[in-house]
């Protein structure tokens, strides 16, 4: 009797646990969205989450942190959907549609995706949960174009990691300039992703194989012999 207590009381803990975690998430995210990284505050969202400040501390010992906590749960969760719905298609169409999941995620929660195209780049201190989500991203995209080397749609010589860094690279600055404009559709803005992304696999994109045969000769020039 006296195990199943403990356990019993050890599940109890677990949930409220993960209840306050969930819960400083939220408010987290809630004040983050409303008044900006710089004028919210850790007494404000310990408030809103309904903990002690002390408590709010045990989770995250700073704003920072707090931030890339919002980070992890918003961006992870929008990576995980969107590589698990891409089709078997060409690799330009693959790229657009992770994207396109990511940047509607953006769309949908524009206060927010500023947030974090300001600030996530230049958060101090333990980095882990930046460069973890970044690192699943660059791990996938490698995946994918690795495939299309297997297509022939690269070349086969390419480094796949450091492609899908520039193709990245690419994304985010196409985000830097939408979130920072006025507009909140993407699809507004000139070039346009595509263009982006289409022009740089072009330079990496096998080439087609010429044929060596000779041209037919027309039918003017073999009249005039």
């Amino acid at each position: 009797m006296a195990a199943s207590a403990a356990i019993v009381e050890i599940g109890r803990a677990e949930r409220n646990k993960r209840d306050k975690h969930e819960r400083i998430i939220r408010a987290a995210r809630t004040l983050f969205r409303r008044d900006g990284f710089e004028r919210a505050t850790t007494s404000e969202i310990a408030e809103l989450a309904d903990v002690g400040k002390g408590t709010l501390f045990v989770y995250a010992r700073t704003k920072e942190e707090l931030l890339v906590m919002v980070f992890q749960e918003e961006i992870g969760r929008t990576i995980e959907r969107a590589f698990a719905t891409v089709a078997n298609a060409p690799l330009l169409d693959q790229l657009m549609h992770v994207f396109g999941v990511m940047i509607e995620e953006n769309r949908r929660d524009f206060e927010l995706a500023r947030v974090f195209v300001k600030e996530i780049g230049f958060i101090r201190g333990d980095r882990h949960g930046v460069d973890a989500v970044m690192a699943r991203i660059f791990e996938r995209m490698s995946v994918l174009i690795e495939r299309a080397q297997r297509r022939g749609e690269l070349e086969r010589s390419l480094d796949p990691e450091l492609l899908a860094y520039n193709l990245f690279a690419l994304y985010y600055s196409f985000l830097v300039i939408w979130l920072g404009g006025s507009t909140p559709l993407p699809d507004s803005k000139r070039p346009s992703l595509r263009q982006m992304l289409e022009l740089q696999l072009k330079g990496v994109s096998r080439p087609t194989e010429v044929s060596s045969r000779r041209p037919p000769k027309s039918r003017r020039a073999t009249r005039q012999r």
